[in-house]
């Protein structure tokens, strides 16, 4: 059994229903000072199996070269039933997630609002 300190962990919050649990790190620690844990039901046979083509796009550095975790944890949580896509697909998939006509920053106006240019 591990003992952790009192002073590392500032809060937690566990919803029983759900079984998710958040826990706040105190933040001279870490500057990610939450973390959140769930368990997901998952059928009987899934794996947590990553794309052909997700794993050559991370290995080709003309097409991954500047990616961050946060987007590779995206990236890596498409799904696709049936058909398997290209290294591509995830480097035309990044440029959508970097576009800011599609995820405009929060202190300009969306494209299709009023008094937007």
């Amino acid at each position: 059994m591990c003992v952790i300190p009192r002073s590392v962990i500032e809060s937690w919050d566990i919803d029983l229903r759900t079984f998710e649990m958040e826990v706040a790190v105190s933040k001279r620690l870490t500057p990610h000072s939450v973390k959140r844990f769930q368990f997901t039901e998952r059928q009987p046979g899934d794996t947590e199996s990553v794309e052909p083509g997700f794993e050559q796009f991370l290995k080709d550095a003309t097409l991954s070269r500047d990616i961050t975790e946060e987007e590779i944890d995206f990236l890596k949580r498409l799904k696709f039933s049936g058909r398997r896509p290209s290294p591509l697909y995830y480097y035309r998939e990044l440029q959508s997630l970097r576009d800011p006509l599609h995820f405009p920053a929060a202190n300009q106006p969306a494209a299709n609002q009023p008094g937007a240019i």
